[in-house]
């Protein structure tokens, strides 16, 4: 049977990891957490307008992945699955630059339904491919590396966004609205392209056997046995608790922009601060998290973000918003590294497809309504109690992670 060799392994770290950093890249440039709200907002879009972007990514990022876990179960050669559908990630970007090119003048409100229309593509091909893609990279990278690859594309990414971030702000400052916005997203679309090429040198060796086919919803019953693995359950529910953890992450920037009276440029220091931190740290966690288990990084994860949020709480001068910003590079970091890796670790040798389907699923709704009800206690009691909230609900995770998550790496050494 034939299987990579350790030079396979080198290759895929290296073009994986160029894949990952370029793609990371391109969402930087067509952030819809950043650029496209700013984007639709200059289209004319009203708040309950603005809801549906980040409504929609939630919901796309998480619903889809169950039927992305059927058909990558059912592919031999995951790599041929992941190239067809990741251009349904990447073309949406081409037809934005499109539509502020000839169609956001004449038509604002056409250009507005269709940008929305591409974001939608665009984050449930994400979701679609969220299995398939990690079924290939548990395949392609050394298990012993998993995490540092995590950490070389996450770092590797962050740095090249700051980047992409001089690149947009140039775009944005010289050309006029909306034509500067089509050169962010063509340069994005350029990006994705140049992911892409990485992505399609991958060396993977097909699977042997393929299990049968059934209906889709025979699949989804069977996400029950997938709940019955008790210590993949205790996962699931850390991964619920994040979510929640994360309600306020969308509005500390608003929150100390307000607090302090500072000039919306600012945003740009911030977003700078939270890319060199979470690039650096890259390379410390995820070898971190290989050699000690990614628990731990999902433990830091928590510990960074309450001292975070409690810290922009607290604040008494605009000069203490810098390390809250740090500090969110860092929580980046071990959140983004350690979940990837502890996935991955706690799938191996099962149906993982059907595993990781189930996660993304299941964790979906509350992703997907935690900031709504984050901006609500936001509405009623004002930014200070999100923070201090989230922070205690940091804190209860920290407590749970060290009670009731086993880390299958660690686990495993001991058995």
């Amino acid at each position: 049977m034939k299987r990579l060799t350790e030079k396979d392994y080198r290759w895929n770290f290296i073009v994986n990891s160029l894949d990952y950093a370029f793609f990371s890249l391109g969402m930087t440039l067509g952030s819809i957490f950043t650029l496209f709200p700013v984007f639709a907002r200059n289209l004319g879009a009203s708040n309950l307008e603005l809801g549906l972007i980040p409504a929609i990514a939630n919901l796309g990022w998480g619903i889809p992945a169950i039927w992305g876990a059927k058909y990558a179960e059912r592919s031999p050669k995951k790599l041929n699955l992941v190239l067809k559908v990741t251009l349904g990630e990447r073309l949406p970007y081409l037809f934005m630059a499109l539509i502020s090119f000839y169609l956001a003048v004449p038509s604002p409100r056409l250009a507005l339904y269709l940008s929305i229309l591409m974001v939608g593509i665009a984050t449930f091909s994400m979701g679609f491919l969220g299995p398939p893609w990690m079924s290939m990279i548990e395949k392609v990278i050394d298990p012993r590396r998993r995490g540092t690859f995590f950490a070389m594309g996450n770092g590797l990414g962050a740095i090249l966004g700051v980047g992409g971030s001089v690149i947009a702000r140039e775009f944005l400052s010289r050309y006029p609205f909306p034509v500067n916005f089509g050169y962010v997203f063509l340069t994005a679309f350029a990006f994705f392209m140049v992911s892409f090429v990485f992505l399609a040198l991958t060396r993977e060796v097909p699977d042997h056997t393929v299990p049968d086919d059934e209906p889709i919803w025979n699949y989804i019953r069977n996400m029950k046995n997938v709940f019955l693995d008790k210590h993949f359950r205790n996962f699931l529910i850390e991964r619920i608790i994040t979510s929640f953890m994360f309600a306020s992450s969308g509005f500390i920037t608003v929150y100390l922009l307000e607090k302090f009276s500072l000039p919306d440029q600012s945003a740009a220091v911030f977003t700078a601060i939270v890319l060199v931190s979470q690039g650096l740290s890259s390379f410390l966690f995820g070898p971190l998290g290989d050699r000690k288990g990614h628990k731990l990084n999902l433990l830091l994860s928590k510990i960074f973000y309450s001292v975070a949020v409690i810290l922009a709480f607290l604040s008494t001068s605009p000069v203490q918003a810098y390390p809250v910003f740090a500090l969110m590079g860092l929580v980046n970091t071990t959140n983004n590294v350690g979940n990837m890796a502890i996935t991955l670790d706690f799938v191996s040798g099962k149906r993982k497809e059907l595993y990781m389907g189930s996660l993304y699923f299941s964790i979906a709704p509350f992703s997907f309504v935690a900031p709504l009800i984050g901006g609500k206690i936001a509405d009623l009691s004002g930014y200070g109690a999100l923070m201090a909230l989230t922070g205690l609900i940091g804190i209860f995770g920290s407590f749970y992670v060290v009670k009731f998550v086993v880390d299958p790496r660690v686990s495993s050494r001991n058995n």
